[in-house]
């Protein structure tokens, strides 16, 4: 007799484990959903402020190239300058 009733208890028992984590489950995934919604709403806000700073990064990116190489040849020239000096 005892046995059954224990396993009457474990069975139960285990029902409600089951029934309070499905309903965890349940709050968890709205909660998930909410926040998903949020930062996707937030990253279309953004997006045009991306796309700024992108392209000015860019931009930035091909000027100082183009400084560098200019620095470059400057410093280049004046090193055969300076070694044309020293041979006369």
């Amino acid at each position: 007799m005892s046995n059954k009733k224990t396993i009457k208890r474990i069975k139960s028992k285990t029902k409600n484990k089951a029934k309070k984590a499905k309903l965890f489950i349940k709050k968890a995934n709205k909660n998930v959903n909410d926040i998903v919604s949020i930062l996707k709403k937030q990253w279309k806000k953004e997006q045009p402020q991306r796309e700024e700073f992108k392209i000015s990064a860019q931009k930035v990116l091909e000027n100082s190239i183009k400084m560098g190489s200019d620095v470059f040849e400057t410093v280049k020239k004046d090193i055969n300058e300076i070694k044309k000096q020293k041979r006369k």
